[in-house]
């Protein structure tokens, strides 16, 4: 299965990274079903406009913090001419802003007329037969980490959140983990109180999890380098990659 990262910034897109997206051509567990996924609606959610899209999209929010949903306001340019039905998921708060905050406000006049489903920890629902799993985060405003389990294989996503470890069991043993690192070690003293990872925080998770493969994602937009650069991440988490806008991993 081929996951691609479409944004691959934290806060705020600059001239290699927008914003967090990422997408999954093909995520049915079953060839009945002719579905993607997509995690977060940030400002990487463009690249999806003038491809042509599966008959069913799925979209998973992390939380309602404008560099994950303001991509949603892009879906009447990604659907032009496609037949494609959309559903939305995320937590009932999250859901509520996207409706009623972001659509059908001074900031956007359109009505959300997508489909939405609330998901609820410790509630695990099925989506195109692959089961699909919630756990809270310790972030400002609150966040979801999901985790994606096809009969042979695994996804988690963990963005925004402190990086406390409470979600360690809920990522155990996956094949990919996908997870934030916005800040290096130097600037660990932002970390906490902005609810974000420093490169220590990866680490403890990708190795105690014994995740197979990582990806780290939501980059600080003022580095331009890649993160596995900084704190000795290479030799740290020799399975891990810093993802970019454009990168495409098999899992």
């Amino acid at each position: 299965m081929n996951v691609e990262f479409l944004g691959t910034a934290g806060y705020h897109p600059n001239e290699q990274r927008h914003t967090s997206c990422v997408y999954l051509a093909a995520a049915s567990a079953n060839h009945a079903s002719d579905c993607g996924f997509v995690l977060d609606a940030g400002t990487g959610f463009f690249r999806l406009c003038g491809r042509a899209l599966p008959s069913q999209l799925h979209i998973f929010l992390s939380h309602a913090h404008l560099d994950h949903i303001c991509g949603l306001t892009y879906l009447l340019d990604v659907l032009w001419q496609q037949s494609c039905a959309v559903t939305i998921y995320g937590d009932s708060q999250t859901l509520q802003i996207a409706r009623t905050q972001l659509y059908g406000s001074p900031l956007f006049s359109l009505t959300l007329q997508h489909a939405t489903v609330e998901l609820t920890p410790q509630q695990p629902i099925e989506v195109a037969g692959v089961r699909v799993s919630v756990f809270p985060l310790a972030h400002p405003g609150g966040s979801l980490a999901y985790r994606f389990d096809w009969s042979t294989r695994s996804l988690a996503y963990v963005t925004d959140t402190c990086g406390d470890g409470r979600y360690i069991d809920f990522i155990r043993d996956v094949d990919l983990l996908i997870h934030e690192r916005n800040f290096a070690n130097a600037l660990a003293h932002l970390a906490a109180p902005s609810g974000h990872c420093a490169s220590d925080d990866v680490v403890r998770a990708a190795q105690e999890s014994g995740a197979k493969q990582v990806a780290i994602t939501h980059i600080n937009p003022l580095q331009s380098g890649d993160p596995m650069d900084d704190d000795d991440l290479r030799a740290c988490l020799p399975n891990a990659v810093g993802a970019v806008d454009g990168l495409m991993l098999s899992f």
